[in-house]
């Protein structure tokens, strides 16, 4: 919690400390969480952590298969002639790629409690096939602890996004760094205070079945814009993004 903490004080946002709630029992699930907060399980803000790792290219999957043919070729040679060797050849080269956590790219989800990430629209996305992180990469990857990940307070390389299942609401209740804590805010406390947020996105699906979200979607456009909800709430991000560049610059000239 203290680290959620930090980061709204770090973002002259401290008024909303108070709104941090603390139980005496968990709230690490949607399901607690509603409980614990007296509200539908939609309008828990969880916050889903992906490792996006990089991929090799065509020509590195190719020589990596290559290596492993010849080193297998020397093992069935070695073991034709019985003769022992000094010189292990159960190794790969050691010049050959890998993929290595440091490799990897770490995102952030926030999405309502009644939605799941879809690996189509995932895909379509981010070009890659959703992984999430494992129970013992959360924390040392985010933060913060499973059932506790808070989109205040990530660490600095982890990118949020934002998912549109959340526009249903005025307020949404994320975790706030514990995983017997909570925080109430508004889609634009989220929107600005939230680390490194990068954009709202359309990433989860089985929420979108509720009546009244078509709607609620064109009522928001209803100024005949014709400019999707989400992308005017994208602006604003790279806005304030600007907007905070330009302050650390005075800052640092100053």
């Amino acid at each position: 919690m203290e680290r959620c903490k930090q980061h709204l004080v770090a973002k002259n946002a401290a008024f909303l400390i108070e709104r941090i709630q603390v139980f005496n029992e968990s709230s690490a699930t949607v399901e607690l969480a509603a409980v614990r907060l007296n509200c539908e399980p939609a309008r828990i803000a969880k916050s889903l952590s992906f490792s996006q790792r990089k991929a090799i290219c065509k020509a590195e999957a190719k020589a990596h298969e290559k290596a492993k043919m010849k080193l297998s070729k020397q093992q069935q040679q070695q073991d034709g002639s019985g003769a022992g060797g000094s010189e292990s050849v159960g190794t790969l080269p050691a010049d050959l790629p890998t993929t290595a956590p440091g490799d990897a790219n770490v995102i952030v989800i926030v999405a309502a409690g009644d939605a799941k990430v879809s690996a189509k629209k995932y895909k379509e996305k981010f070009a890659c096939q959703p992984k999430m992180l494992k129970r013992e990469e959360v924390e040392p990857y985010t933060g913060f602890p499973p059932g506790a990940v808070c989109p205040f307070g990530l660490h600095d390389d982890v990118k949020v996004y934002l998912d549109v299942s959340l526009r249903r609401f005025s307020y949404v209740y994320p975790a706030a760094g514990t995983a017997n804590t909570s925080i109430k805010v508004t889609l634009d406390e989220l929107e600005q205070y939230a680390s490194n947020a990068i954009e709202w996105a359309d990433l989860c699906e089985g929420w979108q079945s509720e009546v009244g979200v078509a709607a609620s979607r064109a009522e928001d456009t209803s100024d005949g814009s014709g400019t999707a909800p989400h992308e005017v709430q994208n602006a604003g991000i790279a806005a304030k993004k600007t907007q905070n560049e330009a302050s650390k610059s005075a800052e640092a000239t100053a």
